[in-house]
């Protein structure tokens, strides 16, 4: 039985994988979803939410339940918290990892990553309307920006998503606001040798795929990319049977 744990996005939780698990367990496999610190049912430490941390967070849940032959499926900054399990934590228990609409390799425009989408001072402007009016920050994406054009849901679908964003402490708001930004993970990819999938929307506008999946896949030794056809950030939720059809064959070619 191939096994899989899902690493989910800041600042959702992992109800965020509703849509995949069905599908993964119809297809034979066990399902791992976990709350990271300060999100969802886990406790609110105040503190530790540095990628070290979390990839140690992710080595303690794998070591608690003696997981081996895991595939890690990370999506947003659940990617490079997979990615630095990796570059960490060695791969001893792992068969192979999902990234999906990853923000690696480095989000953070600087003198030696022209290629960031990010500007420092776009991010701190984002922080700021955080501080004031989470609820400004949220309308400021649109269902479009989130799941892409094209693609409609139910108004009650857009309303459970962004309830996440307001549900999550300010703090843990902030604060994993600040580590996706600054992770610079160019030089970890490289070093990582599992099979890799990465599966991002071309119409991604949190994560534009140019300078994160497209670079991410160039940087990895052995990945395959799919791209989605106008599917936003929220791409797992778009079309989840492309989705789920798509990831569920890429672990079909793994080794068991």
């Amino acid at each position: 039985m191939t096994l899989s744990t899902f690493s989910h996005r800041a600042p959702m939780n992992s109800g965020m994988w509703n849509y995949q698990i069905p599908a993964f367990l119809t297809a034979g496999m066990r399902c791992v979803v976990f709350d990271r610190r300060g999100h969802g049912r886990s406790d609110l430490p105040g503190r530790g939410y540095d990628l070290d941390r979390l990839a140690d967070d992710l080595a303690d849940l794998l070591a608690h339940l003696d997981l081996c032959e895991v595939v890690l499926v990370g999506h947003s900054m659940g990617a490079a918290e997979v990615v630095r399990y990796l570059s960490r934590h060695g791969d001893e228990r792992v068969s192979g990892m999902v990234l999906s609409a990853p923000t690696t390799p480095f989000l953070l425009r600087t003198d030696d990553n022209p290629e960031g989408p990010v500007e420092a001072t776009t991010a701190e402007e984002v922080r700021k309307i955080m501080r004031r009016d989470i609820g400004a920050f949220v309308e400021g994406t649109s269902s479009a920006d989130w799941f892409g054009p094209g693609y409609e849901v139910s108004a009650g679908l857009c309303d459970w998503t962004r309830r996440q964003f307001f549900d999550t402490p300010l703090q843990v708001l902030l604060s994993t606001n600040d580590v996706v930004v600054n992770a610079d993970q160019r030089d970890e990819l490289p070093k990582i040798t599992v099979p890799a999938l990465v599966i991002q929307g071309d119409a991604d506008r949190s994560a534009p795929i140019d300078p994160t999946g497209r670079r991410t896949h160039a940087l990895l030794p052995d990945s395959r990319l799919v791209v989605i056809d106008g599917a936003g950030h929220g791409l797992f939720m778009s079309d989840p049977d492309r989705y789920n059809t798509e990831v569920l064959a890429f672990i079909g070619t793994l080794p068991h």
